[in-house]
């Protein structure tokens, strides 16, 4: 009996070494995980803080947690997850969510065509579908959309908002997924018309962040949230944003930028850029980077953003 009691106090020596041991471990690895995100947000801050501008960043990062921050050497005193930022372009990728969401529902292709007056090709905007194509013509949902997404055509975004939904809709539709951090009132014509309406076209960083979680996650539903994620994948303006120093190291870049006028004081408005990063491993980040009221250039916003880029790419692979 006695050498059964020792062989037993033996085992629950052991078990209870071996559970000490992997509470340990388990407590090391939250520390490690905490120290990096700390770690993380320390080089956020150091970047933003050093700029000329109202910033803010939101990014979901692959372990499925969040951050937020925000600074900039014009940063008054709130909080990045309650800070309102304007959109301007950005909203655009929430726009063509709603867009599929209006097709699908209609069971409408994106192959399936629709005619375009030249009188819709407003001058003094942003447009290359108009500098394309300055009379017109018959195209394809999937074209306007790429206009949009790809190239963030004004004249594009609009047509697409007067032949479906329009912002008050757009806006209730990405509501409707779960996400409230955002506000879209405004067509891009309301907006040239009136600078100060850009503001009513809002995000907060970590808001939008969150709307590419969750398309991220729906990306290969149907052809529409493909041709999306694909579009958005070839995007062709702000190439110095996000994927700047990271292009290289990321197996995909799917992102959505907006860009804001200067002002009469000499201020950039906003400089913008939202995009979900899928790692060479399988893993994925979604990063949004809002900068407003920015009193520097445009290069050294697009250099700001990029390297809040770089510094999520570094913590996180």
């Amino acid at each position: 009996m006695k050498i059964k009691k020792i062989h037993i106090l033996a085992l629950l020596n052991i078990a209870a070494a071996a559970a000490i041991g992997i509470s340990a471990g388990m407590l090391y690895k939250y520390y490690m995980k905490d120290r990096a995100a700390e770690k993380l947000r320390d080089k956020i801050e150091e970047i933003v803080d050093s700029v000329d501008a109202r910033i803010g960043v939101g990014a979901v990062l692959p372990d499925g947690d969040s951050l937020a921050v925000y600074g900039g050497l014009r940063n008054g005193n709130s909080t990045c997850d309650s800070e309102r930022f304007p959109m301007l372009s950005v909203f655009k990728f929430h726009q063509a969510l709603a867009v599929c969401g209006w097709l699908r529902e209609g069971r409408i292709p994106l192959s399936a065509k629709i005619k375009v007056d030249k009188s819709e090709l407003h001058d003094g905007t942003w447009s290359p579908l108009r500098e394309d194509y300055p009379s017109g013509g018959d195209f394809s949902w999937g074209d306007l959309l790429e206009y949009t997404l790809a190239f963030s055509d004004n004249n594009a975004c609009d047509i697409l908002f007067s032949r479906t939904c329009g912002p008050s809709w757009t806006d209730s539709y990405i509501k409707s997924l779960g996400e409230t951090g955002f506000s879209i009132e405004c067509t891009e014509n309301m907006m040239h018309e009136d600078l100060s309406k850009c503001l009513l076209n809002w995000s907060t960083p970590l808001s939008a962040a969150r709307i590419l979680e969750k398309f991220y996650e729906c990306r290969k539903v149907d052809e529409y949230s493909e041709f999306v994620w694909k579009t958005m994948a070839g995007c062709r303006t702000g190439e110095g944003r996000i994927p700047e120093y990271i292009h290289g190291d990321a197996a995909e870049i799917a992102h959505k930028t907006g860009t804001g006028d200067t002002g009469a004081d000499g201020r950039i408005m906003a400089v913008n850029d939202i995009g979900t990063v899928v790692l060479k491993d399988g893993r994925h980040f979604s990063l949004a980077v809002f900068i407003s009221d920015a009193g520097c250039s445009m290069e050294e916003c697009e250099e700001t953003i990029a390297r809040i880029a770089l510094a999520v790419m570094d913590a996180v692979r």
